[in-house]
């Protein structure tokens, strides 16, 4: 299968590292002003050609998903395993183009030692399900970057705010601090489903609650 010497060895080095999760952890913190909006999943909308492509190939990555929505739980060892993941597969995999990889310019898959940014994302999300993180938690999401540009990430609802695991940087952020435009992600009721993102007021209750991130 492709992939799986890379989730191997990148979930080898979560596991050699888990005796220390419960030790650290994020700090708890009600976020900043940019919080009082969160990410609301809007109209329908079109699911990216790479992605539909993935999808023929393959019909599980786009099959139902019968556990129901649901917000991330934070806590210092899930906190760490993200940190782990994210960081593991930043530095497993060599950032490089479809085109060069492929010879087109879309080719969504889980790498082996290579890829470019929608294939970061299906590898942590492939390692992340394996670890136990429920599918509906894990939405693969296309943003513009600080210049315009397309780019993936992998967005995890929280009650603070949606999280996101980036293949620009380890550090996991608070989508408001991303620098992006969050243009639209898979639903959280159906992968084979997209959404158009915008804005929510959230309640005073869930901004104050919860772990904080750094």
């Amino acid at each position: 299968m492709r992939g799986a010497h890379a989730t191997r060895a990148v979930l080898l080095m979560v596991s050699s590292c888990s005796c220390g999760w419960a030790a650290a952890g994020p700090p708890v913190h009600a976020p900043e002003a940019p919080a009082e909006m969160a990410l609301a999943e809007l109209e329908p909308t079109a699911m990216p050609s790479g992605m539909a492509a993935l999808c023929q190939r393959d019909p599980s990555f786009c099959a139902p998903v019968y556990d129901a929505p649901h917000d991330f739980l934070l806590s210092p060892e899930t906190w760490q395993m993200l940190e782990r993941v994210n960081d593991g597969v930043n530095h497993s995999i060599t950032s490089t183009t479809d085109r060069k990889l492929y010879g087109k310019d879309e080719y969504w898959t889980i790498p082996t030692t290579a890829g470019d940014c929608e294939d970061y994302v299906l590898l942590k999300r492939q390692m992340l399900m394996k670890l136990g993180v429920e599918e509906s938690s894990l939405l693969i999401t296309v943003v513009h970057d600080e210049n315009g540009d397309g780019h993936a990430v992998l967005t995890i609802p929280t009650r603070g705010g949606d999280i996101v695991l980036d293949n620009r940087r380890d550090e996991i952020l608070h989508w408001w601090e991303t620098g992006y435009s969050f243009v639209k992600r898979q639903s959280e009721f159906d992968p084979d489903q997209w959404v158009a993102l915008g804005r929510e007021k959230l309640q005073a209750t869930d901004i104050a609650s919860g772990p904080g991130l750094p």
